[in-house]
């Protein structure tokens, strides 16, 4: 803003905005105005000499012609309006009186100003409004400088008020007289008498006095021109030791700690996205950090808002409003008296420990190995993906943990099971062929393998069974199983043979163990005596044949001993050890077998969990056999099979290979398997270098976020009380330093009124610390700060002001900080008086939110905390915020239930105004509009309501009509009086700013024509600014729509101005959610949604990209929240506010934790069906139905004793 290049602000560009505000300023260019003025001069005289005396009136007494009347009464309604939106929503109290008026063009220069402006009420009496004076009228400042510029002269205003009196005049002639004469002789004042009641504003010539033209680098800045702002060099990151006061996620912590360095700044609003928690945490951070706060906004609401919410908090009175200055001072007061000391260290102490036990387990998850360069969540991932394959991979192989170090592995690897594949490897399983991995060196050893498998299967094997068991069925022994079960007999007979031969038959008749014991080395715990051993030696003896020597009997018979217990063991009858002829030759003949299959085992598959050959059952050796000698196939290539099973080896994969084969894996699924082989293998290599992972269970999980979500909470509370102990120690030393201070504010405060002006005088050293923190309109803090300096200022709703609007403010700090959203605000400014037509800004201005963005930075708050969801949320994000809203859906709207309603209108649309289209504000709609006003203040007065039309002429009708209707449901009158704030309203979309109300009622306000067609032009809605009046309008419902409409979207002319017919079309379509856009699939929660669904449930993934997984059965719905997948920038936000908004949005929120997913899939999805309502496991069910006492027996008069029980109890023979 540098027009003369001198590299200065050129202060000609603000000031000239300043007198712009407002468009017209009645109090410098007085012109009388029928629409937007009363004109009391007209009024009748015993009326006026009434008001004059009683300083009340009623307008029918000082308008007694009916049509006089009439005028002034519709000139009442509108002043009255345009002075409550004055009021309400830039905090200009502007209804007055005006008397007498100075003109100075006969002088040459342009203005008319009128001499005293009264404060004036407008109270409406059923068809009449009461006018009442207020007690001290204000000289005109404008009047004032005006005289002292223009001429020299200074008005004494003491004097100018006291010629006024308590007569009967309002204006005496002695105020004309006295200013006429204080000009001097040679002007050419022009005074006269006139009294006009209207909305007259001083603040723009408050303002523009204001100005100091003092360039500090902060304007600089915003006017756009180069200047050396410092920096902070502090760290601007949300620190958690940073004062929060209200949950806050890690943007608005920023913001926070940014404010608190000392940061100018804008924040870009969205709608639902803690904007009033923000600058709640934003002020109470910097009152902590000692620094004073200038918050400024337009509209009442706003800074309501702000005061209810500190309220809330325990923290009354920490920010103080202008219009209600006394009420918070001792809302202040009183906190700062109850404040306790409040230990903050503790909670913060307990929040650190639980946030560090979060962070390990999540961290540990994510954590990658330095090795291995994989984390656990990774591998689980990767595991659940290969699961969800058409044909999954079954591999049980494992790679050493040394191959899964080389990145290249895995390819190489693959590359040499497609060779394995294509040179037949895989073709035969294990139980397929003998030859299952066989091991030769030459081809001869090949074909001799071949040659005596051929051999033993043929003759050896056949030959050798008919001996052996022609053997056991003499001898009476079970059929031997295997080849190893005939070595067994075979040692059996052998050495029953040779005890046969050292002793007689009788040997194995009876147990041998006292002989054993007799003939063994004498021991200290032997229990036979001398003479008993001696004895029991000598009938050892007795068994050995005559002429036969024993070298140690001892050895013998425990030998037969046991050859004696085997043969009991092996034998089917009772028959007695005897040795069958032949067995040399038998003996041999086995030996020449298990040597001859000895060598055939060193050439199969040495796999552990394969049977060698002798303990192979006979008829499975025999297919062997026969599998060796005609398979020949598995042999070939023998060289290169060789060589590629070493590379095998060589790669680690020789096991998984093996398993392949089994398997007989396809080429095409090869990769897969080699995936899971190596993935299965990392996980355990994971676990197993580190276990702390496996040491949690789901329970101790939700354990320790319980404990940090309590810890959190606390410390939130705790910093609220650590606050306001802080400022009560600082209110108590003030007022023990300034005693006498103290006693002025006493005295100050119970005259029940208080300025901040009259604060600062009464108690000067003790204001600061009572008043840490400003709220007020930006136009007034010229009038009630005039010598007040800030650290900071906050400049809230700063989309709608110019830099020049909040010019007072920003000369009296050094930081700015403002909050808005230009999607539903624009500086349009604002028009003080009525006019037959509207006045619009002449030119764009651009508001003090983009010249603060632009000159300094931009950070926007994106992530939407409204729980009750957003009507027409799709539709608002994409139209209006390019799809920058982070907002998750509630159940009801997944649920298939809207908080956005359609009342269509089909009959009965026609108008009755006069003198407008017939299409506009038609009869029926007016009395839908009313129907369902009336329903909603007698079902649901404890939630506020806004109703806002397109058509300002459909807003007067309704207004109008709601009155009628009233007339005979007093009942319901206390329900339009409360609310406070948000109390109800009946306003056009143009009209709206920053309201905010329970429930929305959005009448169109149109009909269609003759032909059934919705008109082109829609109102306002048509205007240059109706997208952002409609953008506005929807998000002001916090919590449901209601749309009447006389037309559906198919009505509706495609196009018109700024193509808003087909936005409104799209609201009338209703409420969808918005399609889920392209997303990387979880595969461990796409399996887990597979499983859920065959449950009988209804199941989403990635519901409206914010909710990972969302489950339904009947009317119950449940987010469910993995911990690897958790939503949120700090662990508070993933752990605690995340959950608690899904809760409040109506949604069951389910923890799911990775390896209880992964470990047990199945019992996860019956236990979230079952949280559902799900009957899914079996319950006892009782086998008969306990009958009422009307149907049992002695209701109908039976006896007890009945013979009921005998035939109960006889059953059938044949049911045993």
């Amino acid at each position: 803003m540098d027009s003369n290049g001198s590299g200065r602000i050129d202060w000609n560009v603000w000031l000239r905005e300043i007198r712009e505000i407002g468009f017209t300023n009645t109090l410098l260019n007085f012109e009388p105005n029928n629409v937007g003025q009363i004109d009391l001069e007209r009024a009748h005289p015993g009326g006026l000499a009434q008001l004059a005396a009683a300083r009340t009136g009623v307008l029918s007494n000082l308008f007694r012609d009916p049509l006089a009347f009439s005028r002034a009464y519709s000139a009442a309604k509108r002043i009255k309006q345009r002075a409550e939106i004055l009021d309400s929503q830039f905090g200009i109290k502007s209804l007055g009186l005006v008397g007498g008026l100075v003109n100075l063009e006969h002088d040459g220069f342009d203005l008319a100003l009128p001499i005293l402006i009264w404060p004036l009420t407008l109270e409406r009496k059923t068809d009449d409004f009461e006018l009442r004076l207020g007690e001290h009228p204000r000289v005109n400042p404008g009047l004032v400088e005006a005289l002292e510029v223009s001429y020299g002269a200074r008005v004494d205003e003491g004097l100018l008020l006291s010629l006024l009196g308590a007569g009967a005049d309002l204006l005496p002639i002695s105020v004309l007289e006295y200013l006429a004469n204080l000009a001097g002789p040679t002007a050419n004042l022009e005074t006269r008498r006139i009294l006009a009641v209207g909305t007259f504003a001083t603040e723009s010539i408050e303002l523009h006095a204001d100005v100091k033209q003092n360039e500090t680098p902060l304007l600089r800045a915003l006017a756009g021109l180069e200047a050396e702002i410092q920096r902070p060099t502090a760290d601007t990151s949300p620190a958690s030791e940073t004062l929060i006061i209200s949950d806050a996620d890690i943007v608005q912590r920023t913001v926070v700690a940014r404010a608190i360095a000392g940061d100018s700044f804008a924040v870009e609003t969205l709608p639902g996205c803690g904007y009033t928690q923000t600058v709640v945490n934003t002020i109470a951070g910097l009152v902590a950090a000692n620094k004073r706060v200038l918050v400024v906004a337009p509209r009442r609401q706003t800074l309501s808002e702000l005061a209810d919410r500190f309220a809330g908090l325990g923290l009354g009175g920490l920010a103080i409003r202008s219009e209600s200055t006394w009420f918070d001072v001792i809302a202040a007061i009183s906190r700062n008296e109850k404040a306790v000391a409040s230990n903050l260290d503790a909670p913060l102490e307990l929040r650190t420990s639980a946030e560090s036990r979060v962070s390990e387990y999540l961290d540990l998850l994510a954590k990658r190995d330095e090795k291995v360069g994989l984390s656990v969540s990774e591998c689980l991932v990767a595991l659940a993906k290969l699961s969800l394959m058409a044909r999954a991979p079954q591999t049980s192989a494992r790679i050493k943990p040394q191959y899964l170090l080389d990145e290249s592995h895995r390819s190489s690897a693959l590359e040499l099971l497609y060779q394995a594949h294509d040179l037949g490897e895989f073709n035969f399983a294990s139980t397929e062929t003998a030859w299952f991995q066989a091991k030769f060196d030459t081809q001869a050893q090949v074909d001799e393998a071949l040659e005596l498998a051929s051999r033993l299967e043929k003759t050896v094997l056949p030959e050798l069974t008919n001996l052996l068991d022609s053997f056991i069925r003499k001898s009476h022994f079970r059929p031997a199983a295997t080849v190893e079960d005939w070595g067994v007999y075979l040692r059996l007979f052998v050495g029953i043979r040779e005890s046969l031969a050292r002793f007689v038959p009788e040997v194995f008749d009876r147990p041998l163990d006292e002989l054993i014991a007799a003939t063994g080395p004498r021991t200290a715990k032997s229990e036979l005596s001398g003479s008993s051993r001696r004895r029991l030696k000598k009938l050892a003896k007795e068994y050995i044949r005559p002429g036969m020597s024993v070298g140690d009997l001892h050895v013998a018979l425990t030998a037969a001993n046991e050859q004696r217990q085997a043969w009991q063991q092996y034998s089917l009858n009772e028959n007695k050890p005897e040795v069958p002829t032949g067995i040399n030759e038998a003996l041999i003949a086995y030996q020449n077998f298990v040597t001859d299959l000895a060598s055939l085992q060193s050439h199969v598959d040495d796999d552990a969990s394969a049977k060698p050959l002798l303990k192979m059952p006979l008829l499975e050796l025999a297919k062997a056999l026969s599998s060796m000698a005609a398979d020949r196939e598995p042999l070939e290539n023998l060289e290169v099979r060789n060589a590629l099973r070493e590379q095998l080896r060589e790669q680690g994969i020789s096991a998984l290979a093996r398993d392949l084969a089994n398997l007989k894996v396809k080429r095409e699924h090869l990769a897969a398997e080699l995936d899971l082989s190596w993935w299965q293998s990392a996980l355990e290599h994971l676990v197993a270098r580190d276990a702390s992972v496996m040491k949690y269970t789901a329970e101790q999980i939700d354990s320790i976020e319980e404990d940090f979500a309590a810890a959190d909470s606390a410390v939130n509370f705790e910093s609220r009380a650590h606050l306001a102990y802080e400022l009560s120690l600082k209110w108590h030393k003030a007022l023990a330093d300034h005693a006498d201070q103290a006693a002025n504010l006493k005295a100050l405060l119970r005259t029940k009124q208080a300025t901040f002006k009259s604060l600062k005088a009464a108690a000067p050293d003790i204001y600061g610390n009572l008043v840490p923190v400003v709220m007020t309109s930006p136009y007034l803090v010229s009038r009630e700060l005039t010598e007040d300096r800030f650290d900071v200022a906050l400049i809230l709703d700063a989309a709608g002001t110019t830099v020049a609007e909040n010019i007072a403010a920003l000369q009296r700090v050094e930081q700015v900080i403002s909050f808005g959203d230009e999607a539903i605000a624009a500086p349009d400014g604002f028009e003080v008086e009525c006019h037959e037509y509207s006045l619009k800004r002449e030119r764009i201005v651009p508001s003090v939110h983009s010249a603060v963005a632009n000159s300094h930075d931009l950070v926007v708050l994106k992530k939407s905390w409204r729980p009750n969801g957003q009507a027409l949320g799709a539709l608002i994000n994409r139209e209006f915020y390019q799809n920058r809203i982070l907002f998750a859906p509630t159940a009801a709207e997944f649920l298939g239930n809207s908080n956005l309603l359609i009342e269509l209108i089909t009959s009965g649309i026609g108008s009755s105004t006069k003198g407008t289209s017939a299409v506009e504000s038609p009869d029926a709609e007016v009395d839908r509009v009313v129907s369902l006003v009336l329903k909603h203040a007698a079902e649901q007065p404890e939630d506020s309501l806004l109703v806002a039309t397109a058509s300002k002429l459909h807003a007067d009708r309704i207004d109008q009509a709601l009155r009628i209707a009233l007339k005979s449901k007093a009942e319901l009158e206390e329900f339009f009086d409360s609310h406070g704030r948000e109390k109800f309203e009946v306003t056009s979309v143009a009209s709206l700013s920053h309201r905010v109300a329970d429930r929305v009622i959005f009448s169109i306000g149109f009909g269609t024509d003759g032909e059934g067609r919705a008109p082109e032009i829609i109102g306002e809605l048509s205007a240059p600014a109706g997208r952002r009046h409609l953008a506005n309008l929807l998000v002001s419902a916090r919590n449901s729509i209601t749309i009447v409409s006389c037309f559906g979207s198919e009505k509706l002319q495609q196009g018109g101005p700024l193509n808003v017919n087909n936005l409104l079309a799209e609201v009338l379509d209703g409420s969808k959610l918005a399609p889920a856009e392209e997303f990387d699939e979880d595969p461990l929660l796409q399996d887990l949604s597979l499983r859920l669904a065959k449950l009988g449930a209804r199941v989403e993934l990635n519901l409206g990209g914010q909710l990972p997984l969302v489950v339904s059965y009947a009317n119950k719905a449940a987010a469910v929240l993995p911990d690897w997948n958790l939503a949120g920038d700090s662990i508070s936000e993933r752990v605690r506010l995340r959950p608690a908004l899904l809760k409040a949005m109506g949604w069951r929120v389910v923890r799911v934790h990775t390896f209880e997913l992964f470990a047990d899939p199945e019992a996860l999805a019956i236990r979230i069906g079952e949280s559902l309502g799900m009957q899914l496991t079996k319950r006892p069910q009782t086998l008969f139905d306990v009958p009422a006492f009307d149907e049992s027996d002695e209701a109908w008069g039976d006896r007890a004793e009945s013979n009921d029980s005998r035939l109960k109890n006889d059953k059938p023979p044949h049911w045993g």
